[in-house]
């Protein structure tokens, strides 16, 4: 894990709030048989390209997964420019995974 909790303080504020208040950061964790699946698709092994996605949402009281929220795939943090795959590595970040 990083000596830092979060990159910077705005992302630690998005992430902390609720998934059902307004703009937020969530990390989303795929599982194997989602990889599985999608990997079927592309003819790669996708768990060696990534495991994990960073969304940001506008808010929702269901899944991620669900067509009609609102919701972003982002990669840099939009605050400091970090890379969000190279920072939040552990699984200790994960809010939600995909099934």
């Amino acid at each position: 894990m990083n000596k830092r909790k979060f990159c910077c303080d705005k992302f630690e504020f998005r992430y902390n709030g609720e998934k059902t208040m307004g703009l937020n950061f969530r990390i989303v964790k795929y599982s194997e048989k989602f990889l599985e699946r999608e990997a079927e698709l592309y003819n790669k092994k996708l768990k060696d390209i990534f495991d994990k996605a960073y969304f940001i949402t506008d808010g929702y009281s269901g899944v991620i997964t669900d067509f009609s929220i609102k919701k972003m795939v982002i990669n840099h943090c939009p605050f400091c420019g970090q890379k969000l795959s190279d920072f939040y590595k552990s699984d200790d970040y994960v809010q939600e995974i995909i099934g």
